[in-house]
C-alpha cells in the first residue's frame, strides 16, 4: 500500500506556499484558515517534519518544504492537465500552448485576442512552462526560454532576450540614474527564475557588497515591484514593452554587452506529431506575423 499523504493536504501545502500565506490559500481553495491550517499540521505529521518556519502569522518554508514543493509541484500540475483532459468532453477542438509565465502574462495574453478572433472553431488553453518536456504528450507547439533548442526538436527562434533596467520614472528622476554607477542607492529587483541577474552583471564591482536586493520569481512580479518604485528590475525589453508604452516603466540605460552573459533565446517549438495539425500551423503563422510586426 503506497503511503502517501491526503490530497487535501497537499492541495493546501501546495497553496500555501505558492501564494505566501493561510489566508490566501484559504480564500483560493474556498476553505476557513483553520481548515488549511490543519491540512498543514497533518502532512507535516505524516512526512514527521516541519515544512514551514513559522514567525507569528508568516509562514516561510524550511529547506525540506522548499524541496517538496519542488517535486510535487509539476506532479500537480499533471494531475489537473489530466483531470481537464479527462473531463472535457466539448466536440470543440482545442489548442493547446505553453509558454513562459511572465512572457505569457505580458506578451501573448495582449496580443492573443487577434489570434482567437480568427479561430472560432478553437477552443484555446494555455499553460505556463518554461520549456517543454517530451511527456508533456497534450501540448500542441510550445515557446520556450532556453540557451539553445533542444536538438531533436522543430525549434525556431521567435525573439532574443533583449535584457535592459526597468524602473519608474520617479525613480529615475529622484536617483538621476543614467548608468550602472548609479545604482549603488536603490535597490536592485532579482527575479529567481530569470537566468541573468544583477549579481551576473555586476560581479567585479566593488559597491555589489553593499548593495540591497529584493528578490521575487518571476518577472511579470518583478515588472509591478518596479512600478511601484521599489527599486530596480532587469527584463526583457519586449515583456516590458507595453508598460513602457503607457509611461509606468523605463529604460534609464542600456546595461553594455560587454558585461551581460550568455543569454537566453525565445523559441517556438512545434512536436513532430503535431506540426502538421491545421491548428498548429495556423497558430504559428499567428504568431511569426505577430513578431514580424515587432520586429
Amino acid at each position: 500500500m503506497r503511503n502517501l499523504p491526503p490530497f487535501k493536504a497537499l492541495n493546501a501545502f501546495e497553496a500555501t506556499a505558492r501564494l505566501g500565506g493561510v489566508r490566501a490559500a484559504a480564500a483560493e481553495l474556498a476553505v476557513t484558515q483553520s481548515a488549511v491550517s490543519h491540512q498543514l499540521a497533518n502532512l507535516e505529521n505524516h512526512l514527521r517534519t516541519a515544512l514551514f518556519h513559522r514567525q507569528g502569522k508568516r509562514l516561510i518554508l524550511t529547506d525540506t518544504g522548499r524541496d517538496y514543493l519542488n517535486r510535487i509541484g509539476p506532479v500537480l500540475d499533471h494531475l489537473e492537465e489530466a483531470t481537464f483532459e479527462a473531463a472535457n468532453h466539448s466536440q470543440v477542438e482545442t489548442l493547446t500552448v505553453s509558454a513562459p509565465p511572465s512572457f505569457l502574462a505580458m506578451w501573448l495574453l495582449p496580443r492573443i485576442a487577434n489570434f482567437t478572433a480568427g479561430h472560432e472553431d478553437l477552443d484555446l488553453r494555455l499553460l505556463e512552462r518554461l520549456t517543454l518536456a517530451p511527456e508533456e504528450e497534450t501540448i500542441d507547439c510550445a515557446i520556450e526560454y532556453r540557451l539553445a533548442p533542444d536538438s531533436a526538436s522543430n525549434a525556431t527562434q521567435i525573439l532574443s532576450d533583449q535584457v535592459v533596467p526597468l524602473a519608474s520614472p520617479d525613480l529615475i528622476a529622484r536617483h538621476s540614474i543614467r548608468s550602472l554607477d548609479d545604482l549603488s542607492e536603490v535597490t536592485l529587483i532579482e527575479t529567481e527564475r530569470r537566468l541573468i541577474s544583477w549579481q551576473a552583471i555586476l560581479r567585479e564591482s566593488p559597491k555589489l557588497e553593499s548593495q540591497r536586493f529584493l528578490s521575487v520569481s518571476y518577472s511579470l512580479h518583478a515588472f509591478e515591484a518596479a512600478r511601484l518604485g521599489l527599486g530596480v528590475a532587469l527584463g526583457n525589453r519586449y515583456n516590458a514593452q507595453r508598460f513602457i508604452d503607457e509611461g509606468s516603466l523605463a529604460v534609464p540605460f542600456e546595461i553594455p554587452e560587454v558585461l551581460k552573459p550568455r543569454t537566453p533565446k525565445y523559441f517556438l517549438t512545434l512536436p513532430e506529431k503535431k506540426s502538421a495539425l491545421k491548428k498548429v500551423v495556423g497558430f504559428s503563422e499567428w504568431l511569426q506575423a505577430e513578431i514580424t510586426a515587432i520586429s
